[in-house]
């Protein structure tokens, strides 16, 4: 009789070499753009002035911050392979039309009830006219999509592709690997507010100062990346995060910067949609942990 030598089981992830691609991928993340912003200065590139919703205005340094992380972690990827598992690229999964829709209808939802609780209490005013010389809010909204779209794809794919997959993989407990790459995801925000950004669209987004900003903009990004890493997990895919993505920067950026929502006061703080209100991060935070805890096992791709 044959004897039957049972296969040797997958090999899973390598811890070591996950940490330390997540290392040298936190710290292209992290750092990469403040290199890009002196990059820009140094070569005359005017600074603040950037347009974060199309091409227009963009500088090069700005273009290197979004490419050279999604470079990092495809080289990463294929020339370090640490076992993490995929890159989330797959539009093959269970639900898929569900996900989408919930993913498309979630922020425009999230608005509104922002909106009608602020102006409860009486401390928004709301408007469909823009303010004046700025486009009609659809107009506005899907002019964005094009640029956002291609935008929010290498987003997606760095913190959500690549970052997600390799944190989970690192062993943390419950929603600390999204709570880590929430953090990373705001490091790497920083220079595009600080630096590339105009000075009157930031101060549209938030009445703070920085001293109060900075803790509750962390916070409303590890709110986010909860939301946006158990879509990722739970569907084995970045696409239905790209479409919420997209869909909440070319819907939230004109309702800011165009005129059609005003907030006195600290209104923002508690009522805005900015990721640092406290509105914004019970939303979007809370959704994230009720995904998470009706399942907390990825669907794999196919």
């Amino acid at each position: 009789m044959t004897a039957v030598i049972p296969a040797p089981p997958a090999a899973g992830p390598s811890r070591l070499r996950t940490r330390v691609n997540f290392a040298v991928f936190a710290a292209v993340a992290a750092g990469g753009g403040w290199l890009f912003a002196a990059l820009d200065r140094a070569t005359g590139q005017l600074a603040g002035a950037a347009d974060t919703t199309s091409a227009s205005g963009s500088t090069p340094g700005q273009g290197l911050w979004l490419l050279v992380p999604a470079l990092t972690a495809l080289g990463l990827h294929f020339l370090s392979r640490d076992g993490a598992g995929p890159l989330g690229l797959t539009l093959r999964f269970p639900g898929r039309a569900r996900w989408f829709a919930f993913a498309v209808a979630l922020f425009p939802a999230a608005v509104a009830l922002c909106v009608a609780l602020a102006a409860a209490t009486g401390a928004a005013t709301f408007s469909l006219a823009p303010a004046q010389g700025e486009p009609a809010l659809f107009e506005a909204f899907a002019t964005a999509l094009g640029f956002l779209l291609i935008k929010n794809v290498l987003e997606e794919f760095i913190f959500r592709g690549y970052a997600t997959r390799t944190a989970v993989a690192l062993g943390l407990p419950g929603i600390a690997p999204h709570a880590l790459v929430g953090v990373l995801w705001g490091l790497w925000h920083l220079p595009l507010y600080l630096v590339w950004m105009r000075p009157a669209d930031f101060a549209a987004t938030t009445s703070l100062p920085w001293s109060w900003y900075l803790p509750t903009f962390f916070a409303g990004m590890v709110a986010l990346a909860v939301l946006y890493g158990v879509m990722r997990v739970r569907t084995g895919s970045i696409w239905p995060g790209v479409a919420l993505h997209t869909v909440s920067n070319a819907l939230a950026t004109p309702l800011l910067l165009n005129g059609h929502l005003r907030l006195d006061g600290h209104a923002d703080a508690w009522f805005g949609i900015a990721p640092n209100s406290i509105a914004s991060m019970l939303i979007f935070g809370g959704l994230g942990l009720c995904l998470y805890r009706r399942s907390s096992s990825p669907v794999k791709e196919a």
